[in-house]
C-alpha cells in the first residue's frame, strides 16, 4: 500500500489533476483533453529513447532510430483515429480547426498539463530509472517494446471513455470520470513497470 504514495505515485497524480482542473475551470473539451493524452503518449516515447539511450550507451543508437520511426508511425495510428472522431466532432471545429496550424493553436492553452505530465514523466525517469538504478537491469530490446503495452491500455481507456463523454453530450461529469479511469491506469500501469525493483516502487 506504501507504494501507491510514493513521491514518483504522487507526482504522477498531480499532473493528471492539471488536466481535471483545465476541464473544471478552464472550460477545456473532450477534444482538449484526448489531444493532450495523445500528446502525454509522445512524452512516454521521448523519455523511453532516454531510456534505451541509458541501457544501451552508443549501442543504442541504430534501434533507437528505428524506435523513433515505429513509434512515430504507432502514434499516427491513434492520432488519425482521435482526430476523426473527436476534433471534427467537437462543438467549433470547422476545416482550418484541424490543420496543422489549427491543432498547434490548439495546444497553446495546454502547456500547464503538458509541463506537468513532461516534468512527471522527466521525475520518474531521475528517480526510478536512473537513481534507482533500474537502467543496470534492463534489456535494450525490451525496453524498447516497453512503452507500447501502457500507451495502448491508456488509449484505450481514453476513447471509449472519450466515446461516453460524447454520448453524454460532453458534460463535464463524463470528464472528469475519463480524467478518473486514466489516473487509475496510469497509476496501475507505473506501479507494475516499476514492482520488481527492491526500493521505492512507483
Amino acid at each position: 500500500m506504501k507504494d501507491y504514495f510514493s513521491a514518483t505515485v504522487l507526482a504522477l497524480v498531480a499532473a493528471n489533476l492539471v488536466p481535471l482542473a483545465g476541464a473544471l475551470f478552464l472550460d477545456w473539451d473532450l477534444a482538449a483533453i484526448m489531444l493532450l493524452y495523445w500528446a502525454e503518449s509522445a512524452i512516454i516515447g521521448v523519455f523511453n529513447l532516454a531510456k534505451m539511450i541509458a541501457v544501451g550507451g552508443w549501442g543504442a543508437v541504430g534501434i533507437g532510430v528505428f524506435f523513433c520511426v515505429h513509434f512515430g508511425g504507432f502514434m499516427a495510428g491513434p492520432f488519425i483515429f482521435i482526430s476523426a472522431l473527436f476534433l471534427q466532432t467537437a462543438p467549433d471545429a470547422d476545416a482550418a480547426s484541424i490543420s496543422a496550424a489549427g491543432i498547434m493553436q490548439m495546444f497553446l492553452p495546454l502547456w500547464p498539463a503538458l509541463l506537468a505530465l513532461f516534468l512527471s514523466h522527466g521525475y520518474s525517469f531521475l528517480v526510478n530509472f536512473l537513481g534507482r538504478g533500474e537502467y543496470k537491469t534492463k534489456k535494450l530490446n525490451k525496453q524498447m517494446s516497453e512503452p507500447y503495452h501502457r500507451i495502448i491500455l491508456m488509449h484505450l481507456v481514453i476513447i471509449f471513455g472519450g466515446a461516453l463523454s460524447m454520448a453524454m453530450g460532453q458534460a463535464t461529469p463524463a470528464l472528469v470520470l475519463l480524467i478518473a479511469a486514466k489516473i487509475v491506469v496510469d497509476v496501475r500501469a507505473h506501479l507494475k513497470e516499476h514492482r520488481s525493483e527492491p526500493a521505492e516502487a512507483s
